[in-house]
C-alpha cells in the first residue's frame, strides 16, 4: 500500500507549496522514497542532496509515486542546485573590485 503521505506531497507541488527537492524529505523520510522507487538509500541521498547528479529515471519515479508530471520534480531539483550556489557564492562587498 502506497504512504498516505504521498498525497499531501502531491498537494504541495501542485499547490506550488513546497521549494525544492529536498523538502520533500521533511514531509517523507527519504528511507521510505528509496523501497518504493527499489533504490540504493546512500545513492539516493547523495543524488538528492546533490540535484546535478539526479537522473532522468529518478525525477520519472519520483513523478510517479508523488502522481505529478516529472518536469515538476525536475523544477524542485533545479531550486534546490540554485539554493546551493546562491550559499556557496561569496558576496562582493560594494567597495571592493
Amino acid at each position: 500500500m502506497k504512504d498516505q503521505r504521498y498525497k499531501a506531497i502531491k498537494s504541495l507541488i501542485d499547490t506550488k507549496r513546497i521549494n525544492g527537492l529536498q523538502e520533500i524529505f521533511e514531509i517523507i523520510p527519504l528511507s521510505v522514497v528509496r523501497v518504493d522507487m527499489k533504490a540504493n538509500y546512500t545513492t539516493l541521498r547523495k543524488r538528492v542532496y546533490n540535484g546535478d547528479t539526479l537522473t532522468l529515471k529518478d525525477f520519472r519515479l519520483m513523478g510517479d509515486l508523488f502522481e505529478v508530471d516529472p518536469t515538476e520534480i525536475f523544477r524542485l531539483a533545479i531550486l534546490d542546485v540554485k539554493n546551493m550556489s546562491n550559499k556557496s557564492t561569496p558576496k562582493k562587498k560594494l567597495n571592493e573590485k
